[in-house]
């Protein structure tokens, strides 16, 4: 069975889901993509220390095609708390700049600023099958309604959640969406809504952070795309207690803990070995 299916018949969460990264960096590549295709482009350590920095490197393309064909390629920055965008155009394999540069270096001298949404589905299917089985009907029926505003990516995580669609400039990220679905939320996203269901969470955000946004969603039936803000979260081990402002004013503190499920599974078509992966649950609302 693959992870994806049994993720979902085994009913595993999917908010919390996604990993702290503040600001992502989006490659445009045409070339094939392999297991691991950021640390092959841009080399292990600089992979490795945009991870540590809290950056997100993805390869992102609109189309497959002959890397020859095109002369021109695109680097995109976003920041994902201040909701900005920028794109830089360089001829095809003149360097970029380094992880350290992207994570750091103020928004307004990486480029032309960008506006209005992007979509990224990931369908690196070298990484895991189910992204490119259920990712690429995604973005397929995506870009007949979208248009431009979709491309394709490498590895984001959670392969076991796909179809994966990300929303930029807010890092919004859900999982399980079909091609039934995407066009939807799409669409909801551009209006300034989101639907809780599929939200695995907000990438800026960590992760019983995240946790504790779905539940209040859930409890006060919020679709506004800012109607959670963040006041505070202290996380402690396996604890975190989480302050939450609804629209109305009112402060919600949520009490989350992090527990490991059960039964034991793999966590990708292409894991050896049996896990129990680490959820964050609401204990208590108040």
């Amino acid at each position: 069975m693959r992870c994806s299916a049994l993720a979902e018949q085994l009913n595993e969460p999917l908010a919390g889901t996604v990993d702290q990264r503040r600001r992502w960096l989006l490659i445009e590549d045409q070339s094939p993509w392999g297991t691991d295709a950021v640390a092959e482009l841009i080399g292990p350590e600089e992979a490795a220390l945009a991870k540590g920095l809290g950056l997100r490197v993805l390869l992102v393309r609109r189309r497959e095609g002959d890397p020859a064909a095109d002369v021109v390629r695109r680097l995109i920055l976003v920041d994902t708390v201040t909701r900005e965008m920028a794109v830089r155009t360089l001829a095809a394999g003149v360097g970029g700049l380094s992880v350290q540069e992207a994570a750091s270096m103020p928004m307004a001298g990486f480029g032309e600023p960008l506006t209005g949404p992007l979509y990224l589905v990931c369908t690196n299917g070298k990484r895991d099958a189910c992204c490119a089985l259920r990712g690429r009907a995604l973005v397929a029926v995506l870009a007949a309604e979208q248009a431009e505003r979709v491309w394709e990516c490498t590895h984001l995580g959670g392969h076991r959640f796909a179809g994966n669609l990300v929303c930029l400039p807010d890092g919004i990220i859900y999982g399980r969406v079909t091609a039934a679905d995407g066009p939807r939320l799409a669409a909801a996203y551009l209006a300034g809504r989101l639907d809780p269901s599929f939200l695995r969470g907000r990438s800026a955000w960590p992760a019983p952070v995240q946790v504790a946004e779905v539940e209040l969603r859930r409890r006060l039936e919020l679709d506004g795309l800012h109607d959670v803000a963040l006041m505070a979260a202290d996380i402690d081990g396996n604890r975190a207690t989480v302050l939450l402002a609804a629209p109305d004013g009112t402060t919600h503190r949520l009490h989350v803990d992090a527990v490991a499920v059960e039964p034991p599974r793999p966590t990708s078509c292409r894991a050896d070995e049996m896990e129990q992966p680490v959820h964050w649950f609401v204990v208590d609302a108040r």
